[in-house]
């Protein structure tokens, strides 16, 4: 098959889930032999290759702004698919706002498949206008694809019971970190004496609630956070101003520095309220780290009984990190029963396998 894959801002991915998604299933699509193309947003460009592991990498524009720049880049990736893109079997678009550039698709007679993230318009981050959209991009996502993928079970039910359309389910994927890999000594840590959240720092994400429970826990074991958000600084310097000394922000990490840092953690601590399929706690658990998470139903679908809870409150958040923190045993459990249940579950050659399923039409 000859594969257009759109709507993340390019590979390798060095954003988030959609973007990691795509490098994983894309790179092990060409190696199985399908000629594979990727757009990429030109403000995400890294070097100058035009390859990514046997995957094809077309950079196009789109407007540095917020609330435009994931509609425009797919607008002109829609267009581009459509008519100038030769030989295009399948066009797979990852993400809502990329519907707009759908558009196009379905007028040239071409396949079509979405993948749909979360139920975007419950984010706190997003304004009235910015949900109305949100909801007329999901909307049009299920009535001009051929075929609608969720990587969540509870996500795609409440699509399929919002629309009334078939979503197929295709879970998320995880990488197998390695235990073994080692702690790099310029982050002034020690391995397994640190817990690790991984993320946006947007609103829905419960940043700040987790510092809030972190604060009223008197100990010496450092709460590491990996992620930022550039869009909006200022909700970032107060998460800082909140924050005791032990609360230390690394920004983004990627790569080796990354899986050494997750793999080397105590244990993976995540208060988010708003989850499709989580890729962090995924991550997690293919590295073998203990994780604990807000007990949401989209999160009990991921980690079922191999990932411990909260009930959403800061004061059982705090409890829990307690409880972490003092017992050894506990985190060594529920380290192993994550990791089983990942590479039972979520290897990324089955997810790989599930897509090109996806894309025949015969």
């Amino acid at each position: 098959m000859n594969i257009v894959i759109s709507g993340v801002r390019g590979i390798p991915a060095r954003y988030g889930g959609f973007e990691t998604s795509a490098e994983q299933t894309a790179i092990r699509m060409a190696a199985l032999g399908h000629k594979v193309t990727v757009y990429c947003r030109e403000t995400e460009k890294v070097n100058t290759e035009r390859e990514y592991k046997g995957v094809k990498l077309i950079y196009l524009p789109s407007f540095h702004l917020k609330s435009l720049e994931t509609i425009s880049h797919s607008l002109l990736a829609g267009f581009h698919a459509a008519f100038l893109h030769r030989g295009c079997t399948v066009v797979h678009m990852y993400n809502a706002a990329s519907s707009f550039g759908g558009l196009f698709v379905k007028l040239s007679g071409k396949r079509l498949v979405m993948t749909l993230d979360g139920i975007e318009w419950e984010r706190e981050n997003w304004g009235s206008l910015a949900k109305f959209v949100w909801k007329v991009a999901t909307w049009l996502s299920v009535k001009i694809s051929d075929k609608v993928i969720c990587d969540s079970r509870f996500v795609g039910d409440y699509f399929q019971s919002l629309y009334q359309v078939d979503i197929r389910y295709i879970p998320y994927g995880a990488k197998m970190i390695d235990k073994a890999i080692p702690l790099n000594k310029s982050f002034g840590l020690e391995k397994g004496r640190y817990l690790i959240f991984i993320g946006r720092f947007v609103k829905e994400k419960g940043v700040d609630r987790l510092i809030e429970a972190y604060n009223h826990i008197s100990t010496d074991v450092p709460l590491v956070l990996i992620g930022d958000n550039e869009n909006d600084p200022e909700y970032v310097n107060n998460l800082k101003k909140r924050s005791c000394s032990n609360v230390l922000f690394f920004g983004y990490r990627y790569g080796d520095e990354y899986e050494s840092l997750l793999a080397n953690a105590m244990a993976y601590v995540s208060a988010s309220m708003l989850e499709g399929t989580s890729p962090s706690l995924l991550a997690a658990m293919g590295a073998k780290v203990c994780c604990l998470v807000n007990g949401i139903a989209e999160n009990r679908e991921t980690g079922a009984e191999s990932v411990l809870y909260f009930d959403g409150t800061v004061e059982d958040l705090t409890q829990k990190i307690r409880c972490l923190i003092s017992d050894d045993l506990l985190v060594e459990e529920y380290a192993k029963k994550g990791y089983e249940r990942v590479r039972e579950l979520y290897n990324w050659d089955v997810v790989t396998s599930s897509y090109v399923e996806a894309y025949s039409f015969s």
